[in-house]
């Protein structure tokens, strides 16, 4: 199987891409969808593989400094000899042409094309795009071709990655391509009267079963494709370590705060932030603790489709507070944790004794942590993760 390291992809594709298999990411017009290409071929050069980009619509100087722009250094990988391109693009742009094959005639692409997967025997190769593909030689002619590399990636043991952007092609063009693949995965956008955000799902594979969940996704420069979820909520009683976590979690967040006298300064408004873990990116705002901000909480909590709840261990009056916050923000509806601070301390109860005293079902996990040691924190978000994505 060849991992192609983006986030919650492999999962959903039982481990992985099978060698020689044939996968088609397919997107709506505007959704970027190279990313999930370069991505997938830089992850198998870092672990040894060999492989090639076919470009048809981008000469490969301006896909190297896309790579750069990830963070990866493509332009090394080509110097070493482990990847190379396919440039069909060139040419017929007037600049100069640059890559291991080159294409100056539209009739040459099936062989040139043939010959670089056998090249790259047990690797991975990229051919971006196919609807350029399509707009440059006949319909029918097309789907020959596919079928004709997929059964050399076959036999090759290459893995062929397809970047399809799903422009308004005959029907049943787009089902004979689709049933060509191993593999199909969807790049969309999510709608709810204007567009939110761009997902992806596997909406076939023929070695497993894939997931039916559609993922919100980000593509960052650097970093290349990430998990996205809009909006986690932190909230908790006053002084439970709300502002504290959302630092840890999200270093460059940004608090209101107002120092009491001779206290410690408390947050009168919201701690706002943005966290990235393990592929994930996400916003994070958190919610002042004292009663009279409750009006905050429910406008805070719109939209959240996940929440921390930061009780103090040491501290069971304050538990009553905490399950009222719950219900006020909402967070009954949506995914949550409950994240038991200040365990480094001697007096601190435990989760048993915790989820006991709250009178918390099984089914919501606490976690105990120490913000001040930095500890179970990851923990705590990979609890909240694997929730929002089981």
């Amino acid at each position: 199987m060849k991992k192609t390291h983006i986030p919650k992809l492999d999962d959903f594709l039982g481990g992985g891409i099978p060698e020689g298999s044939s996968v088609l990411f397919y997107a709506d017009p505007g959704v970027e969808c190279e990313a999930f290409g370069y991505q997938t071929l830089q992850s198998r050069l870092e672990e040894g593989d060999h492989g090639f980009i076919f470009t048809n619509v981008t000469e490969p100087s301006s896909i190297l400094y896309e790579f750069e722009k990830f963070g990866w250094d493509l332009e090394n990988e080509v110097k070493k000899g482990q990847a190379f391109f396919v440039d069909g693009s060139s040419y017929f742009i007037g600049v100069p042409v640059m890559g291991k094959y080159t294409i100056e005639d539209y009739s040459q692409i099936e062989e040139v094309v043939h010959k670089a997967i056998t090249d790259v025997p047990d690797g991975v190769g990229v051919i971006n795009n196919l609807s350029a593909l399509i707009d440059y030689l006949d319909p029918g002619e097309t789907v020959s071709i596919i079928k004709k590399w997929n059964k050399a990636a076959r036999e090759n043991k290459t893995v062929l990655l397809y970047l399809f952007t799903e422009w308004d092609y005959e029907t049943d063009l787009i089902d004979e391509i689709k049933d060509s693949m191993d593999c199909l995965v969807n790049l969309s956008t999510i709608e709810e009267r204007v567009i939110i955000g761009q997902g992806f799902m596997v909406t076939g594979a023929t070695w497993t079963t894939p997931s039916s969940s559609m993922v919100l996704f980000n593509i960052l420069r650097p970093g290349g494709v990430k998990i996205f979820i809009p909006k986690i909520l932190v909230t908790g009683p006053y002084n439970a370590g709300k502002s504290s976590f959302v630092k840890n979690i999200a270093p460059n967040s940004v608090s209101v705060d107002k120092m009491a006298l001779g206290q410690v300064p408390t947050t009168v408004a919201m701690d706002i932030g943005h966290m990235e873990h393990k592929g994930f990116v996400a916003d994070v705002f958190g919610t002042p603790g004292q009663e009279r901000f409750d009006l905050i909480l429910d406008l805070l909590s719109k939209e959240a489709v996940g929440a921390f709840i930061l009780v103090d261990s040491t501290d069971p009056p304050t538990f009553p507070r905490a399950k009222e916050m719950i219900k006020k923000c909402k967070a009954e509806a949506i995914p949550k944790v409950i994240v038991a601070n200040k365990q480094d301390l001697p007096d601190s109860l435990t989760p048993d004794e915790i989820r006991k005293a709250m009178r918390i079902d099984q089914s919501i996990p606490i976690i105990p942590v120490s913000i001040l040691n930095n500890e179970g924190i990851d923990e705590a978000i990979d609890a909240l993760l694997e929730i929002l994505y089981r």
